[in-house]
């Protein structure tokens, strides 16, 4: 459990990386803009590949520190613990059964894009593969964070 709370970090790391980069690169645009009259010509573009990339590889890292929204309406009504725990059981199945869905179906999709050698319509003509492995990666850590989360929910039930 460790090792997955870990490789999480480090995608919160990763997340926090490409923000940055994100942010540099829109400042350097205004720069160029504002300054030279000039562009990069790849900006929205590649702000938007960094964007996939802080979301994905930060969606385990905001699991694990509990920063998605969580509706309970149904379980702030129940009072016995013993059913609120099966739901909560039933709630992560789903949820991981439903991320690794989407991580089989992204890779499959990575793999095709870069077998066809799919790329942006854009000056740049970016291969796609590049910010869908972004998808894939945060989707890969996410299922493990998920996964983790279910194993110790099973082993450790809540009294």
């Amino acid at each position: 459990m460790q090792l997955v709370d870990t490789i999480a970090i480090l995608g919160g790391y990763l997340s926090g990386l490409f923000m940055l980069l994100m942010v540099s690169l829109i400042t350097l645009e205004i720069f160029l803009r504002a300054f030279f009259n000039t562009s990069t010509l790849i900006a929205d573009e590649f702000s938007a590949y960094f964007m996939v990339w802080v979301v994905f590889t930060g969606l385990a890292y905001t699991f694990k520190e509990k920063g998605h929204i969580q509706i309970n309406v149904l379980t702030s009504r129940i009072h016995n613990p013993k059913i609120k725990y099966v739901l909560e059981v039933i709630t992560m199945a789903i949820a991981l059964a439903i991320s690794c869905f989407a991580l089989y179906y992204v890779i499959d999709m990575i793999k095709e894009t870069y077998r066809l050698d799919i790329r942006a319509d854009s000056m740049a003509e970016t291969p796609l593969w590049i910010p869908e492995l972004g998808v894939g990666l945060g989707l890969g850590i996410t299922c493990l964070q998920l996964g983790a989360l279910f194993l110790k929910t099973i082993l450790n039930p809540k009294k």
